[in-house]
């Protein structure tokens, strides 16, 4: 920080500088930094054979197209090229305003604290996992439409509260009461977790440790990512904590207005018998001019066992649209069909067609 002013003669000091000359002082003190941001997402959504009921037709949600959050980012310089940071988020729904879950956490999305420098970036708290960050950069569409769109859900995190999710057996895409690295070196991206699972008696229940890699030249990407934890999967009752492994991998390939990406994800959970909840998909998006532009997808979700072998199965396609009405604010529309197949069937043995049209305004600030 540097400090401009004029001197006055001080008469006791004879060696005072003359009346009115300039002065300059630089004076070091730490930098700091805190940023406030966010999303709001308003929009409607159909979708038919929404129960055995029947259709449905609402507004409120936490985003249909991005997710709502409200954040708060911190950085202080400690010199020698490191930082300390934090990282406050929270999610809403916007039809109601309550928070985006049922846990009671006001910082459900992110609540973080940490340290970073040459070496990378080293955060403690509730973060999104690394299987979710290596996911993120092969997904057509980057977490948008994650209420419909599986993937978010499929992710590793921790299983926080009951939701049925049938395709996936892991609540995710955040664990709480971790400690997460994060290095950047050229086009390379290295990542690594250990969650603590803070069951009394065990070091093990609850616990998760995973690894990610990517690579980018900026046209090409590639990327995965490894997690083992031992989450409960009791329903109810006495807790039963049982060993799941994930594997994620997958590429991207942009050039002009073009971005195809694809990935895989396999999530194998040993129970009584092994379950295994297996993840495919391929898509596209088309920038058609500087504020039009076209994604579309692919999503296939199995469920097995190894004594019934597929149990269920779902094909899901998208297609999306954004117009950019500025840099801030985007007009969204979606169309998508849910083929449903065996368990999640909303007719025993038979499947079932799911059609969804969305439509909406997402602001961010």
């Amino acid at each position: 920080m540097t400090i401009y002013g004029t001197f006055e003669r001080d008469p006791r000091s004879p060696s005072a500088e003359p009346e009115g000359s300039q002065f300059r002082q630089t004076v070091l003190v730490p930098q700091s930094s805190i940023s406030i941001y966010g999303t709001i997402d308003g929009g409607i959504r159909h979708l038919t054979n929404a129960t055995a009921a029947g259709s449905r037709t609402k507004i409120g949600s936490n985003g249909e197209y991005y997710n709502n959050r409200l954040g708060f980012k911190g950085t202080e310089d400690l010199g020698g090229g490191m930082n300390a940071h934090f990282h406050l988020e929270t999610g809403f729904n916007t039809g109601t305003g309550a928070l985006d879950n049922t846990d009671g956490r006001f910082f459900n999305r992110i609540s973080s604290v940490g340290f970073a420098g040459p070496f990378g970036s080293i955060d403690f708290g509730r973060q999104p996992s690394v299987a979710c960050k290596a996911v993120y950069a092969y997904e057509p569409f980057q977490y948008r439409y994650v209420q419909i769109i599986p993937l978010a859900g499929a992710v590793a995190g921790n299983i926080d509260s009951k939701v049925s999710r049938p395709f996936g057996t892991v609540d995710g895409p955040r664990f709480s009461n971790g400690a997460q690295y994060l290095g950047k070196f050229g086009g390379f991206t290295v990542s690594a977790e250990y969650v603590m699972g803070e069951v009394a008696g065990s070091s093990t229940d609850a616990s998760a440790k995973a690894v990610g890699l990517g690579y980018t030249d900026g046209t090409f990407t590639i990327g995965g990512a490894y997690t083992r934890q031992k989450p409960n999967v009791a329903a109810t009752g006495t807790p039963d904590y049982r060993d799941q492994d994930q594997i994620t991998f997958g590429g991207a390939y942009k050039i002009d207005a073009i971005r195809i990406a694809g990935g895989y994800i396999n999530t194998t959970t040993e129970t009584a018998v092994t379950n295994q909840a297996k993840n495919i998909w391929l898509g596209a998006r088309y920038d058609v001019t500087s504020i039009v532009s076209v994604t579309t997808g692919y999503y296939r979700t199995t469920l097995e066992t190894s004594d019934r072998g597929e149990i269920a199965r779902r094909n899901f396609f998208i297609v999306g649209a954004t117009y950019a009405l500025s840099s801030r604010t985007s007009l969204y529309a979606d169309i998508d069909q849910a083929i449903l197949h065996g368990i999640v069937a909303l007719k025993a043995g038979e499947q079932t067609r799911q059609t969804g049209t969305s439509i909406g305004i997402n602001h961010m600030f």
